[in-house]
């Protein structure tokens, strides 16, 4: 039995697209109305492909069916410069695809960090990201004390303080995690990406 060889293709707003994808000329189709963008929005995926139905992908369909199991249930697939979920499928079939075929290691990366590499101001989106974490985080902080404050003076019992301290902790942590993240993203371009 003969498989069907992905080739993939980046577009202008950073999506994989697999050129051997069965819907790959709707895809390419130019001028699609705003409607037609959300279903294709939907269709970027190996699970809508005829070659995924028909098991002549060089993805067998259990492979596809894990990766999309640990994309959608499993948090652990995220963008190697700003920790952000990837969304895409295909995003992720790409980068298994060079893995295995040509042994060529490339980073997963949301649209976002791609459109931010295509036009050159990754470390200036990166800060800009990291900045509005800190506020958030601020601001998380501002709230806490204002909560303390209003539950001492305002009669709030002690098990609601304790429920908001615990949902802010949660928020704050989540929050430094993104930091690191983003922090390590960019030792990671400044070491692989910044042009000498």
């Amino acid at each position: 039995m003969s498989f069907i060889e992905p080739s993939f293709e980046i577009d202008e707003k950073g999506r994989v697209i697999c050129q051997s994808h069965s819907y790959y000329p709707f895809f390419k189709m130019p001028g699609k109305t705003f409607f037609q963008e959300k279903q294709m929005e939907k269709l970027l995926t190996c699970k809508t492909c005829s070659h995924y139905q028909e098991n002549d992908c060089f993805f067998p369909s259990l492979e596809i069916d894990k990766i999309e199991f640990d994309r959608l249930d499993r948090k652990g697939i995220i963008c190697k410069f700003c920790g952000n979920r990837i969304d895409r499928m295909l995003s992720v079939v790409h980068k298994l695809y060079f893995k295995e075929r040509f042994n060529i290691e490339i980073p997963l990366i949301c649209c976002s960090c791609y459109e931010s590499l295509k036009k050159n101001d990754f470390i200036a989106e990166s800060k800009r990201k990291s900045l509005l974490i800190t506020l958030n985080m601020c601001y998380l902080f501002i709230l806490l004390a204002f909560s303390f404050s209003f539950g001492l003076f305002g009669g709030f019992t002690f098990v609601i303080m304790i429920t908001g301290t615990i949902l802010w902790s949660c928020i704050f942590i989540s929050n430094l995690k993104r930091l690191y993240q983003i922090k390590r993203g960019r030792e990671y371009y400044e070491k692989h990406f910044k042009r000498q």
